[in-house]
């Protein structure tokens, strides 16, 4: 019998409070995603990797491919943390695209977790950063829905997670725990 391991990378706390609930709900252990690279993962194992988005990028996730290339299909797990709201279906699908390739997207089980931003928990870089490209949107004079919403989501921090968004991956999991006896 396998078990569900689950890794995360967590900046400023949004992707860290995901993963405890994601934890809480499937009995596991939250684990740093420095340490998926040392630890023995059988087939039967369930392996979930959670991290932020950066730049359109979830962080970390070419290194967790690279490491779980040969774990099977649907056996391991991505979510992604965002500022972008879950409703923003076509951002989100451009950030999986962007993040997995076609048979990864149909093979990696994938799930967005919206979060929110918080300047002050962000590091000197990408906060200046932000803040320049907050600054560059909301100078644009015509700027349609996408970017109005883009515009109104990296102003300030703000805080629109919540405990709903993980369901669907712990249904996931539940649903192969229950056709393999993983557990």
């Amino acid at each position: 019998m396998g078990k569900i391991m689950l890794f995360a990378h967590s900046k400023s706390g949004f992707t860290k409070r995901y993963a405890d609930w994601i934890a809480e709900a499937l009995g596991c252990d939250v684990k740093p995603y420095k340490d998926l690279e040392g630890t023995k993962i059988e087939p039967d194992d369930i392996v979930i990797f959670g991290s932020r988005l950066l730049a359109g990028k979830i962080q970390h996730l070419s290194k967790v491919k690279l490491r779980l290339s040969n774990h099977p299909a649907g056996k391991w797990i991505v979510f992604a943390t965002g500022a972008t709201p879950a409703a923003a279906e076509d951002v989100i699908d451009g950030i999986w695209n962007s993040n997995l390739t076609e048979t990864e997207r149909q093979t990696i089980p994938h799930f967005y977790m919206q979060s929110g931003l918080d300047y002050e928990k962000m590091g000197i870089a990408n906060r200046t950063i932000m803040k320049m490209v907050a600054k560059h949107v909301s100078k644009q004079k015509e700027k349609g829905e996408k970017i109005s919403a883009f515009d109104q989501a990296i102003q300030q921090s703000h805080d629109i997670s919540s405990e709903e968004y993980v369901m669907p991956l712990v249904r996931y999991v539940n649903e192969k725990v229950g056709q393999k006896g993983v557990g």
